[in-house]
């Protein structure tokens, strides 16, 4: 099926005959505002020293459809995380909005004088947040990079300001309530509900997560030949941590975390002028891990645990004895989108999997694309093999793109949808792009960056950097747009950097120029 802004670029004759009528009452300024919009963004194109690589772009007027700009629109390029959109439009329409996550903890027997005879399962349902992110008005917390990205060395990261234990706490507070003081079982996580996902490439996707599933490590160097300080969040007693970190000269950052069950290990050097830096691991069994929380959170809270942290999944029913609720899926959506978080994407096809009757996070993808076509995105035009656009045989044009994002703001959750997306000079992944000029805060556009090493040249490869979203123009009129750019070669970090703010100049110049 054609979809509608292709339609607009190949008319029917009669459609021409209409067209030809309405443009002999155009002025000669309207005709030349289009053709100097083209030259303009031609121009900034060639300007990015870029134009050896492959570009797809489409503007389309908001509300009309009308195209104001294209080039090689209906081109598959790697995208990239905008591909992100593919899955949050998808996960606000099936999963709902305004729905929320519980996660439940279950008894096998009754509370008696203070003890719980028998075991406590805690359920894993998919909060990637679980209570990390978690704000007192319901919100989840939005930073500009925190710490998924703390291993990229792209960018100075920080810590999120809550508490990765906050919901441990809050169900053991409520056995507490209850009147538990012992339990005579021990401690299970049914990490059941969906099949783990180990092949995509941001990690082990998995339906209990603490701390996203992340030990953050905080390395401070001392003095040069001195021993590092070294800390670790989550901070668990039963949690033994050792460290070889040495200060060395420079600012160079060296940091190797080993995780096994309930031991981590930290080596390496840090330079002096390096600053406190954060780095992480993933938990390598994220059940064994929140069973392990779990049973240090209870015992902070006053409750002797008699059995077994971790052991069986033991049969359970009837009603929980804690539960904790997440933010709506529009807030772990928003996250997802405004950070760029490419796990909480792939936990989010996982959840629709779920829900459409699935067990695999695979079949989650496929609900997406379903999605996706339904919306009238061209589905042949658009390959899906993640959910957060991190496998680099995902593709997308710039049409397809352009077909989800317009369909996506004039769908039911539209307004949550647009709202969702980085901020041009404000917040989230655009947070640095057109901040302080008249380009700040006209631009909502989620970003899109794939770097690979070289290894023939040594060199980093520039798979891909695009931008996908909304803006307002200078000259206020409403778009829905699409800029992927494909293949560069850079030597350095920085340089990949400067590549990024290449291909926002195109983007700006659309904004600066529509």
């Amino acid at each position: 099926m054609t979809s509608s802004v292709l339609r607009r670029l190949a008319p029917t004759a009669a459609a021409l005959a209409v067209a030809s009528l309405a443009l002999a009452a155009c002025t000669a300024s309207d005709a030349n505002q289009t053709s100097d919009l083209a030259t303009a963004i031609d121009e900034a194109i060639v300007d990015t020293g870029l134009d050896g690589g492959g570009w797809g772009v489409l503007a389309v007027d908001r509300g009309s459809g009308e195209v104001v700009y294209e080039r090689a629109s209906t081109v598959p390029f790697v995208p990239g995380s905008i591909q992100k959109s593919y899955t949050t439009a998808a996960a606000l329409d099936i999963l709902g909005a305004a729905s929320t996550i519980t996660t439940p903890v279950y008894a096998t027997g009754g509370v008696s004088e203070g003890t719980l005879e028998g075991d406590l399962v805690l359920v894993g349902r998919g909060d990637f947040s679980f209570g990390l992110r978690d704000q007192p008005d319901g919100t989840l917390e939005i930073t500009s990079f925190d710490h998924n990205e703390a291993n990229t060395g792209l960018l100075p990261v920080g810590l999120n300001t809550g508490d990765p234990l906050a919901a441990l706490r809050a169900l053991a507070d409520q056995l507490v309530e209850a009147g538990v003081t012992t339990v005579s079982g021990g401690v299970a996580v049914d990490d059941a509900y969906f099949e783990p996902e180990t092949t995509w490439p941001d990690g082990r996707i998995d339906s209990i997560w603490v701390n996203e599933n992340l030990i953050d490590v905080v390395v401070t160097p001392t003095r040069e030949g001195e021993s590092a300080t070294v800390r670790v969040i989550p901070a668990l007693p039963s949690l033994t941590v050792s460290s070889d970190v040495e200060t060395v000269a420079g600012g160079e950052v060296d940091v190797v975390i080993d995780q096994v069950g309930d031991a981590v290990v930290v080596s390496g050097s840090i330079g002096a002028d390096a600053g406190a830096t954060v780095r992480n691991t993933q938990i390598d069994d994220p059940a064994g891990f929140a069973a392990m929380a779990f049973g240090d959170v209870l015992a902070e809270a006053g409750i002797e645990v008699e059995g077994t942290i971790g052991a069986a999944v033991p049969e359970y029913s009837g009603d929980p004895v804690a539960t904790w609720e997440s933010a709506p899926i529009s807030e772990l959506a928003r996250v997802v989108q405004k950070m760029s978080y490419n796990r909480g994407a792939d936990l989010l096809a996982c959840l629709i999997a779920v829900q459409e009757g699935g067990r695999t996070c695979t079949e989650g993808l496929a609900a997406v694309l379903a999605h996706a076509g339904r919306l009238g995105v061209p589905t042949d035009e658009v390959r899906l093999l993640d959910a957060a656009g991190s496998d680099d045989y995902n593709r997308t044009s710039a049409h397809a793109q352009v077909e989800l994002m317009k369909a996506a703001a004039d769908g039911d959750h539209g307004s949550i949808f647009v709202d969702m997306q980085p901020l041009a000079g404000v917040d989230g992944s655009l947070a640095g792009t057109g901040a302080g000029t008249d380009a700040e805060g006209t631009i909502q556009a989620k970003t899109g960056t794939r770097v690979v090493g070289y290894p023939a040249t040594e060199q980093l490869f520039v798979l891909a950097q695009a931008y996908s979203g909304y803006m307002t123009t200078a000259s206020g009129q409403d778009l829905v747009f699409a800029v992927i750019f494909n293949s560069a070669l850079v030597d350095t970090v920085p340089e990949v950097l400067e590549t990024s703010d290449r291909v926002a100049s195109v983007m700006l110049t659309l904004q600066r120029e529509g």
